[in-house]
């Protein structure tokens, strides 16, 4: 018998959520009633249990041929068996490949369809990203080959991971660019936002996409905003998904996509007023992947405890207060309950100078040299030992107006200190930094108005793990915000938020001056 950790391990490599029956049924019927498609060739490309093939045999009357590609040997001899069963005397070509989906020959496919052929391709690709599979040692995965063109440090960070269904989707897109064709997938939102924010990168083109939201708990257990993805391929190009509901398939529930060259992720509640580019610029907060070493609760004077619970006696040169995203709930914070070792004041710059300034601090990071040399992220290597990342000067401004890049409601905080050491963010963290009080100030009043509220609200995916990044933020044209808060409005926003100030006119005109000559003082 197998074990529990090798089952598991098992459904983490193949991305193994098997779709029930029940479920495929109303896909099937979703597509052939609801859309009216019928036909002639059936691609299943990662086939699993075969309950796409057998569902579809069902649902289809016209299908003439159906292919199948299936990895993992056990499901393709039961799903073999189990698909000729069906088939019962039907006449009806089926050809099942015992192969992996990453380098499998289409051309083979090729040969027996016709452009003229009513193309589907259906199914449920896998769960789970090339990351996870690396980390599974797994074999089943794509060649390396940088498929979205990343450059530099988003190459080989976060940004260079991927959904392994994106990247089927986006290989069957190119190989079948030419044919009458239609995909319809079951994969997480985020595959679908993906493949329709980089469109314009592809040659194939899509005549029609949508997007029908279905429960992933109820249906497979998993936490996690999934749907089926539908795209016709044609001759003209469509950016913009229609999202539905399964259980209320009549009401559209919004549009995402492209508009004015700008990604907008509810098309009927944006407003392009303030869509530009902010005059000031966002930051990530510090990157250190250590906590338990890197960031110390104060006991009292120079005295620290750590992550480990240890107490750390250190100087505390090195030693800034600290905000991570779940302390910034209010619109003004002067107090941290944590504090963070800063080992830099720039990115790159040595840290050997630590063992003059702070030896006991030296000393410190040696004796948990394990924990900081071993940080798994490729940012550290050929980097000064003990390095941090997301930091330079506008780290060290007194004061910053910050935003969580978790939390579904923005809200943004003006931080500072009364011990005139400047608050250090982590990087679930977004900033901007300021060397003058009232245009923080100002920043963080404007910025909390219900103008950037609703129009965040229809940029941001809000079911994506960090709806607020820095390329969102970017996007805030604070110049023109100020065009439409008028003094008048802008004292009226202070109000609400509840923002003791004594600000007058004339700081509101200095603060346009400020923003328009790109000054971040």
């Amino acid at each position: 018998m197998i074990g529990n950790e090798n089952i598991y391990k098992q459904i983490k490599e193949f991305g193994d959520y098997q779709t029930p029956e029940y479920f495929v049924e109303k896909v099937c019927y979703y597509i052939n009633q609801k859309l009216n498609i019928k036909p002639d060739i059936i691609i299943e490309p990662t086939f699993g249990l075969g309950n796409f093939v057998t569902g579809s045999l069902k649902s289809f009357d016209s299908i003439k041929k159906i292919f199948g590609i299936e990895i993992n040997s056990n499901y393709f001899n039961f799903a073999k068996n189990s698909i000729d069963q069906k088939i019962n005397g039907k006449k009806i070509e089926i050809k099942m490949f015992n192969e992996n989906i990453f380098s499998f020959d289409f051309e083979s496919l090729k040969e027996s369809i016709s452009k003229k052929d009513n193309l589907l391709i259906i199914g449920n690709p896998p769960w789970v990203t090339n990351s996870e599979l690396e980390s599974l040692k797994s074999y089943n995965i794509p060649l390396k080959d940088n498929f979205k063109g990343l450059k530099g440090l988003d190459a080989i960070t976060g940004k260079g991971n991927f959904d392994i269904a994106e990247y089927i989707l986006l290989q069957l897109l190119s190989e079948f660019k030419n044919y009458d064709c239609t995909i319809a997938m079951l994969c997480k939102n985020i595959v679908a936002r993906n493949i329709v924010r980089d469109l314009d990168k592809y040659k194939f083109k899509l005549s029609e996409i949508r997007m029908i939201n279905f429960d992933a708990r109820e249906v497979f257990n998993v936490n996690c905003d999934a749907g089926l993805l539908i795209m016709k391929l044609g001759q003209t190009s469509n950016f913009i998904c229609d999202v539905y509901d399964f259980k209320n398939d009549s009401n559209k529930i919004k549009s995402f996509g492209w508009v004015n060259n700008n990604f907008i992720s509810d098309i009927d509640k944006y407003d392009i007023g303030i869509d530009g580019i902010s005059q000031l610029v966002w930051r990530q907060g510090i990157k250190h992947d250590c906590s338990k070493v890197m960031e110390l609760s104060l006991k009292y004077n120079n005295s620290f405890k750590n992550g480990f619970q240890e107490d750390v006696e250190i100087e505390d040169y090195y030693i800034y207060p600290l905000l991570k995203s779940s302390d910034l709930k209010k619109t003004v914070i002067t107090k941290t309950r944590k504090n963070v070792i800063v080992t830099q004041k720039k990115v790159k710059e040595e840290t050997e100078s630590i063992k003059l300034n702070s030896p006991k601090l030296w000393d410190y990071l040696l004796s948990h040299s394990k924990e900081l040399d071993n940080r798994k992220s490729s940012i550290y290597k050929n980097s000064p030992r003990f390095c941090v990342f997301g930091v330079g000067d506008y780290s060290y401004k007194p004061y910053k107006v910050c935003l969580s890049g978790f939390y579904k409601e923005p809200i943004f905080a003006l931080v500072y200190n009364e011990i005139k050491r400047p608050v250090m963010l982590d990087d679930t963290c977004y900033l901007l930094g300021f060397d003058n009080y009232k245009t923080a100030l100002i920043t963080m009043i404007l910025l909390n108005s219900t103008l950037v509220y609703n129009f965040l609200k229809s940029i941001a995916f809000l079911d994506s793990k960090r709806p607020y990044t820095k390329d969102l933020l970017m996007r805030i044209d604070l110049l023109n915000l100020t065009k439409k808060i008028n003094f008048t409005d802008f004292f009226t926003i202070a109000n609400t938020l509840k923002i003791e100030n004594n600000l007058i006119e004339q700081d509101y005109k200095d603060y346009i001056k400020r923003i328009s000559s790109n000054m971040e003082k």
